[in-house]
């Protein structure tokens, strides 16, 4: 009787907790939509504790209105093609656009309204006030899943390529072609995830604490980290970025597959390009035979005049 009672206490207290860690979602969509609506409806039982705490905020209520937009409505003639989604925190609303997804940084339907949950968290922590591009959509981006092997890849490829190297070239990055957005989402996020490592998660509550505060972004960064955020960047961009870019990756499961599929590719290619070339002696060797064939008829064969 007595484990009986404790079950049914048990249960009752995560019934209760997940009434708490529900988000309300008001969602708005179109027929064709349906599926995708009902998939982000169960998804708001999703426990977005870890995200809120890193914030230094409540876990969210609601409620909060979530678009479903299509490719012919006017929300997606405004957007860039190569937006899947953003976030209005003032109006607490949430526009994605399913048929653009998967995307970078966001494969699922499901990552991409977490990350624009994320969004409205930080505004939410921040109280509204205006913060870096780069920090809010790289501590979005960290905030919502995990750092996988699609963004080590990203990261690599931006440091040994064009870049972005400092912020202000991140800041840019977000307003170019779709290829320099992803690469700015990638060093962000990479960005993200070496100042927590160095300050630790803690640094992320302090400065959203003092933005809302009034603090402009800069002096809530130095007065959480003890130092400027254009130098804790510089060091990013500078050392750490052969470090933990160059060294982790030539090392990586990735690298290698990544060397597997070039040398898979330029053996592919070596082959085609040798078969093309045994295919032409071929024709090369018939056509020859069948010169030395017709040459070698009788003068009064009709098969000459075929």
């Amino acid at each position: 009787m007595g484990g009986a009672l404790v079950a049914v206490a048990a249960l009752a207290a995560l019934s209760v907790a997940s009434e708490v860690t529900a988000v309300e979602l008001l969602v708005e969509a179109p027929p064709e939509y349906a599926a995708e609506a009902a998939r982000l409806r169960a998804f708001t039982h999703h426990d977005f504790e870890a995200t809120a705490q890193l914030l230094g905020i409540s876990p969210p209520r609601g409620p909060l209105r979530l678009v479903l937009a299509g490719e012919r409505s006017e929300l997606a003639s405004r957007a860039p093609s190569w937006v899947s989604g953003y976030a209005l925190p003032p109006m607490a609303t949430i526009v994605l656009f399913p048929a653009r997804v998967p995307s970078y940084p966001d494969r699922t339907l499901e990552a991409l309204f977490e990350h624009e949950m994320a969004h409205l968290l930080i505004a939410q922590a921040a109280g509204g006030r205006p913060l870096p591009r780069w920090f809010d959509e790289g501590l979005a981006t960290v905030a919502a899943r995990e750092w996988g092997i699609e963004d080590r890849t990203r990261f690599a490829l931006a440091v040994i390529g064009p870049g972005p190297r400092s912020v202000a070239e991140l800041e840019e990055g977000f307003l170019g072609s779709a290829a320099a957005a992803r690469r700015s989402y990638a060093m962000s996020a990479a960005l993200l995830r070496h100042l927590l490592q160095r300050f630790g998660p803690a640094f992320v509550a302090a400065t959203l604490r003092e933005v809302a505060a009034g603090s402009t972004f800069e002096s809530a960064f130095r007065q959480a980290t003890g130092t400027s955020a254009a130098l804790a960047a510089a060091t990013f961009f500078g050392e750490e970025s052969f470090w933990n870019t160059w060294v982790p990756f030539l090392t990586s499961t990735t690298a290698l597959w990544m060397g597997i599929t070039l040398l898979t590719f330029l053996a592919v290619r070596a082959r085609r390009r040798r078969d093309a070339a045994i295919r032409a002696h071929w024709a090369e060797e018939e056509q020859a035979a069948a010169l030395r064939q017709r040459l070698s008829l009788p003068p009064d064969d009709p098969s000459r005049c075929n």
